[in-house]
């Protein structure tokens, strides 16, 4: 099922509603939420590269790309500040798509619970 026509993104318990501004190819969705002062915006891509050279089974990979941009625009006393999280999930062609979101499930659960993202961020490893 395609994405909607908008999507919820909830920030500090704020409800931020990104509307498509782009969504004519099948393999990608662009939201935005913009006003005079900031802009949010979110990205969707699907791809497939024959990478066979670099797989002994000749199989092609499946990319997955999100990608949410949070811009707050330049003021006369202050510089543009750019924030921007991304994640890119890979796969043989061929394999399992159910298993693949298992992973990335477990994965975005592991990075999105409590206290995980302020130690990213605080350059922990």
């Amino acid at each position: 099922m395609p994405f909607g026509s908008t999507i919820t993104i909830t920030i500090n318990s704020i409800a931020k509603v990104l509307n498509r501004i782009n969504g004519a190819d099948p393999y990608s969705s662009e939201y935005l939420l913009r006003s005079p002062t900031e802009e949010y915006r979110f990205k969707i891509r699907h791809s497939h590269s024959d990478r066979k050279g670099l797989d002994a089974l000749q199989r092609g990979v499946d990319r997955h790309n999100t990608e949410f941009t949070h811009t707050i625009f330049a003021t006369a006393t202050t510089k543009e500040v750019v924030r921007k999280a991304y994640a890119v999930y890979e796969v043989y062609g061929s394999d399992d798509i159910s298993a693949m979101a298992l992973d990335v499930k477990g994965y975005l659960d592991y990075i999105s619970a409590s206290g995980k993202t302020d130690d990213f961020l605080a350059w922990l490893s």
